[in-house]
């Protein structure tokens, strides 16, 4: 199997989720992960302005403005997909990010290194597909 190489943003605030989030993304041994942080939504826009990432993990709370608003900021820049994580998932929440398009949805409550991992890899075949699509 070859080694696939990606490019992860992870919009985080928390010091120790990032810790624990970076770990797991390092963990696998057949994608070759180069990670991104950011612990702000103005942090996260600079990123991809300046380095589009492969794919990105947004945590619905963060400091500067709530998820949801910076997907929208996000869907301007890049055409990364998004996989969107909270602590706290609402229906009416999560309605709004899929109507934004993200590419997946975790719970951190059940979040381990396997479900984040078929997250990014759905979302990478998906943002490869959007990518194919938009050059044929």
């Amino acid at each position: 199997m070859a080694l696939r190489k990606a490019v992860i943003l992870l919009v985080e605030d928390s010091e120790i989720d990032r810790t624990i989030y970076g770990r797991y993304l390092r963990d696998w041994a057949d994608i070759d992960v180069t990670l991104i942080e950011a612990p702000t939504a103005k942090a996260a826009l600079e990123v991809c302005r300046t380095s589009p990432p492969d794919c990105i993990i947004l945590d619905y709370r963060l400091p500067d403005m709530d998820g949801l608003e910076l997907l929208e900021k996000l869907k301007h820049i890049t055409e990364a997909p998004v996989i969107f994580i909270t602590g706290q998932p609402a229906p009416m929440m999560l309605t709004r990010a899929q109507s934004l398009g993200i590419a997946g949805y975790l719970w951190k409550e059940v979040l381990g290194s396997a479900r984040l991992r078929e997250a990014v890899l759905t979302a990478l075949r998906v943002g490869v597909l959007a990518v194919f699509a938009a050059t044929a």
